[in-house]
C-alpha cells in the first residue's frame, strides 16, 4: 500500500507530465521551495509557478518517467527519466535523476532535484 507522500509525489508526476500547471502548484505547501539542478532556490508560489512555466515552455513533449520511489515519515525520493525535444532546435534531451521531497501539511514543502543531462 502506498504512504501518503508517495501518492502526493505520483500526483504530482501525473501534473508535470501533463504540463497541468495548476495541478502542479496544487501538489505545494503554500510556502514551497524548488532547488532546481543547477543549485539555484526558487522560494514561494510566483517564484515555483514561473519555474515551471519556463519549464514546460522549453520541450512541449518534455515527461518524466517515473522509475522509483518511497516516501514516508514527511520525506520522500523518486528516481525518474525526463525525456523531451527542446523548442528552440529540435534537440531532443534526456535526464536521470532524483528529486528529494520535504513534505509539511500534507503537501510537497521543498523538492530538490538532482537531474543530470545524459545526451
Amino acid at each position: 500500500m502506498a504512504t501518503r507522500e508517495e501518492e502526493i509525489i505520483r500526483r504530482y508526476f501525473e501534473a508535470f507530465n501533463k504540463h497541468d500547471l495548476d495541478g502542479v502548484i496544487a501538489c505545494f505547501h503554500p510556502e514551497p521551495v524548488v532547488v532546481d539542478s543547477d543549485g539555484r532556490r526558487h522560494e514561494g508560489v510566483d517564484a515555483v509557478r514561473r519555474l515551471y512555466r519556463f519549464q514546460f515552455s522549453l520541450a512541449a513533449d518534455g515527461r518524466c518517467d517515473l522509475r522509483s520511489l518511497v516516501g514516508h515519515d514527511g520525506r520522500g525520493i523518486a528516481e525518474s527519466l525526463f525525456h523531451g525535444t527542446l523548442e528552440r532546435d529540435g534537440t531532443v534531451i534526456q535526464a536521470l535523476g532524483a528529486e528529494v521531497f520535504e513534505f509539511a501539511d500534507e503537501r510537497i514543502k521543498e523538492i530538490r532535484d538532482h537531474h543530470r543531462i545524459l545526451n
